[in-house]
């Protein structure tokens, strides 16, 4: 199998949930104390190591990719997803998250980071489940570490829904063919994250407060 970032040979396995994020919930998984694991088709499925490979995508990624080309991508969420998790209060509706106090000297880089992190759990998500949105744009976005121009993401609270992925919902343009818009939701207890997909033309409720990496902002607002 190839790697669909960089095509080279593909011998490792994307976490669907960051393992950091999974052991935030989850810090003393044994096979003694397991979590289990649903799916919209398998329900129950235990698991006594939050690394295993039922929290992977089945769509393999190379080594180098993995652990190095994205290792950036990877840190700067674990540290915005930590700073979200444990801000006291929890975050709610209406709060400005300043991101100097993640990211202090960094704020422009780091968040470039974290989307591209949510560049290639949707690359992965697009190759696992043969959607119909294009994914050389993905690659060239993390080989050439730059925004992917469709990609936006949101923040919302989301108290007590535990964690995971949502499916994706699609818009196709019935001309065409091609996806127009795609929303899906990474949700880790007590935020989520709305990763959208949209063209220029687009214009959804979710877009008004999403970041995008060529908005210059110190800021993410966090929606309903």
């Amino acid at each position: 199998m190839k790697c669909w970032i960089c095509g080279n040979e593909a011998t490792t396995r994307e976490h669907m949930t960051k393992a950091s994020d999974l052991r935030a919930l989850f810090p003393n998984v044994t096979q003694k104390k397991p979590i289990f694991f649903h799916t919209e088709k398998i329900r129950n499925q235990k698991l006594g190591s939050v690394k295993s490979d039922k929290v992977k995508f089945n769509v393999q990624i190379c080594a180098q990719c993995n652990n190095v080309r994205t290792a950036d991508h990877d840190r700067a969420w674990e540290r915005l997803s930590k700073f979200l998790r444990e801000k006291d209060p929890h975050i709610k509706e209406g709060d400005l998250i300043f991101l100097d106090k993640v990211f202090p000297g960094s704020v422009a880089s780091s968040m470039l980071d974290v989307h591209l992190y949510f560049v290639k759990l949707f690359g992965c998500i697009i190759k696992q489940g043969k959607l119909p949105i294009d994914i050389l744009p993905f690659s060239e976005s993390i080989m050439c570490q730059k925004p992917h121009p469709k990609i936006y993401i949101a923040f919302n609270p989301a108290f007590n829904l535990g964690t995971g992925l949502s499916d994706v919902e699609m818009d196709i343009d019935i001309l065409t063919g091609k996806c127009a818009f795609a929303t899906w939701f990474y949700i880790i207890d007590p935020f989520l994250v709305n990763v959208m997909y949209a063209d220029s033309t687009e214009r959804r409720q979710g877009l008004i407060h999403a970041f995008h990496p060529s908005t210059i902002s110190n800021c993410i607002y966090i929606g309903q």
